[in-house]
């Protein structure tokens, strides 16, 4: 008799995620398919969400942050609630609160708090990952430096293609996009204000 396969790993960055769209959503007195209709998506695909059978693209948690009201920094999970002197001002790095995208995207925020004026992100780019096909914009600026790989970033309709040690700077509210065209990972950090989370 064969052994038994071990049980599939537990998604450690999602749960919360579905929690909080179906209450939010609730309690804004929206049904599914109401959502659905504000946000282009399909029924089928948020129920999964909410049931955590999915992972979310980044442009879907942008669209359905902004039809309940919401930054996507809602979505993110919270660290330990538990007693902690340092916890406003340090992240330990096995502490990091992160997001992973359909896209093949992760982040990883190593602010304390999204409750001030700046917020640093860890992003990974797995190879041909990409922020979407869309370009989008926001309010605020952002910076970022190229830890690992490389990183092709298009602002408006200008393209450019960074690599180790790498740095870029730009108003987010030009409309913009992220892709990694390379074989290998890429590996991003990123300081943004005001916190976009």
């Amino acid at each position: 008799m064969s052994p038994k396969p071990p049980p599939p790993t537990p998604r450690k960055t999602q749960p919360i995620i579905g929690q909080r769209m179906r209450e939010l959503r609730k309690a804004k007195g929206l049904t599914l398919k109401q959502l659905a209709a504000a946000t282009d998506l399909s029924i089928g695909y948020l129920s999964q969400l909410e049931r955590q059978d999915a992972d979310p693209s980044i442009r879907a948690l942008n669209v359905i942050g902004k039809a309940l009201g919401v930054g996507i920094n809602w979505f993110f999970p919270d660290p330990d609630a538990e007693q902690n002197p340092e916890i406003d001002y340090v992240v330990r790095a096995e502490r990091r609160r992160a997001l992973r995208f359909a896209s093949g995207v992760r982040d990883e925020l190593l602010s304390p708090s999204l409750a001030g004026q700046l917020e640093m992100v860890l992003t990974t780019f797995e190879p041909g990952a990409s922020s979407g096909e869309e370009l989008y914009a926001h309010k605020g600026e952002e910076a970022g430096f190229v830890v690992e790989g490389q990183l092709e970033v298009t602002i408006k309709d200008q393209v450019f293609l960074l690599g180790v040690g790498d740095t870029i700077q730009f108003p987010s509210d030009q409309p913009h996009r992220y892709r990694n065209p390379g074989p290998g990972q890429t590996r991003l950090l990123w300081a943004v204000t005001p916190p976009h989370y």
